[in-house]
């Protein structure tokens, strides 16, 4: 089981959560609506080769919720107090979605800090279909839910074809548990805030310029998000970039965690 730390900078607490590995330390990202033990079934398929970072992103999971603060720096400013308060100096940087995005910038402003990147599943231009659904779930979905059994059926309606063990996880993280039933932990201005304050595409394609560090861009085959011709020119793009791309949805990690993390130990050692 992972171990959960916290700290505070600039007075938002930030809470992340360890692994331990015998391999390079790895900072794993999350999505727009995760939190950092989204990341699990990756962390059981790495089994120790590698040692692990998750934060909880700035208004997810039990990190802080700032009024303001959601552009991409503040992100990355995160990120890197994490860094600093394991005495990190370079990590490999396992980013998907919107924590891919993130990633990317991290790269690219602290080439000094990162090893080895994963973009997984995120897009300077991300699919129209993909945008509009994730703006859907996450600025209409009910506030609250009146137990786990109404939550687990809400989650299994929106996002069908997982395994139990993600459903599992989704309940014991992505939920609070209140007297009167489940709130959601991740925070609906927060997230309404990080939508509507994205880096402008050609700033993104900027950015993967200049990364110079060995590069992995992981692609879901069913992707809603990252078309193939975007990630072909992604790679392309990267001064040191590669494609991997997997029988899957968006959610990568969670539909071939054994395959993500086998190539992320290769790529970070």
């Amino acid at each position: 089981m992972p171990t959960r730390r916290a700290l505070t900078r600039d007075g938002t607490g930030l809470v992340y959560w360890t692994w331990p590995g015998d391999g390079p330390p790895t900072l794993l990202l999350h999505g727009i609506g995760n939190y950092g033990r989204y990341w699990d079934l990756f962390a059981n398929a790495v089994a120790g080769r590698l040692q692990l970072i998750a934060p909880d992103a700035r208004g997810h999971g039990e990190s802080g919720r700032p009024a303001d603060g959601y552009a991409p720096a503040d992100f990355v400013a995160d990120a890197l107090a994490v860094l600093d308060e394991l005495g990190i100096e370079r990590a490999a940087v396992v980013g998907h979605s919107m924590g891919g995005l993130h990633s990317i910038n991290l790269a690219a402003r602290h080439p000094e800090r990162v090893r080895a990147l994963v973009i997984v599943d995120a897009s300077p231009d991300p699919l129209p279909e993909g945008a509009e659904r994730a703006q859907r779930l996450l600025t209409g979905r009910p506030a609250r839910f009146a137990d786990r059994d109404a939550a687990r059926t809400y989650l299994e309606r929106t996002s069908p074809g997982y395994s139990a063990a993600v459903y599992e996880n989704r309940l014991a993280f992505a939920f609070r548990e209140e007297s009167d039933g489940l709130v959601w932990r991740s925070d609906a201005a927060a997230l309404k805030r990080i939508m509507t304050g994205r880096m402008p595409a050609e700033d993104r394609w900027d950015a993967l310029l200049a990364i110079a560090c060995p590069t992995l861009v992981v692609r879901g085959t069913r992707s809603n998000v990252l078309s193939e011709d975007t990630a072909r020119q992604m790679a392309q793009t990267l001064a040191d970039g590669r494609l991997m791309e997997l029988d899957a949805g968006h959610n990568v990690p969670l539909d071939r965690p054994r395959e993500l993390a086998d190539a992320t130990v290769v790529l970070a050692t």
